[in-house]
């Protein structure tokens, strides 16, 4: 079952998944920390470069084996950018902002929740026929 990755939708969907755990991951550091003088608010974003590594957008490609190495390898190679918020900053020098960290978190979860719905329907779709059973 591991191969099913190798799959190209399979591969696009696990790194979305693994984009939107990181961000919730920092969401939640951000959530706990909100009160903590001098937190700085992290943020997660993947989805350029997971874009990139899909072929849309601009990317960088190695065309002879002497030029710089890319960042990785397709989507295999996308890993998420975290920067620190420095702006804002109250008098305590905490940069979290909780309304934004909530609908960031909710959108984040309702990301989540799509895309492993995607994958539940293209993965009956492969099996369903191995079991017997059309897709639902």
């Amino acid at each position: 079952m591991g191969d099913i990755y190798k799959i190209r939708e399979f591969g696009y969907m696990q790194k979305a998944l693994d984009g939107l755990v990181a961000r919730q991951n920092a969401v939640s550091a951000n959530i706990a920390n909100a009160e903590t003088p001098g937190y700085k608010a992290a943020k997660v974003d993947f989805e350029k470069n997971l874009a990139s590594a899909i072929g849309r957008g601009f990317a960088m490609k190695e065309t002879h084996p002497a030029h710089m190495p890319t960042k990785g390898r397709g989507v295999y190679g996308v890993t998420p950018d975290y920067t620190v918020k420095l702006s804002g900053a109250r008098e305590d020098g905490n940069t979290v902002n909780l309304e934004t960290e909530v609908m960031t978190s909710a959108e984040t979860a309702l990301n989540f929740q799509t895309i492993t719905s995607i994958f539940r329907r293209h993965l009956g779709m492969i099996l369903g026929p191995l079991k017997g059973r059309g897709s639902r």
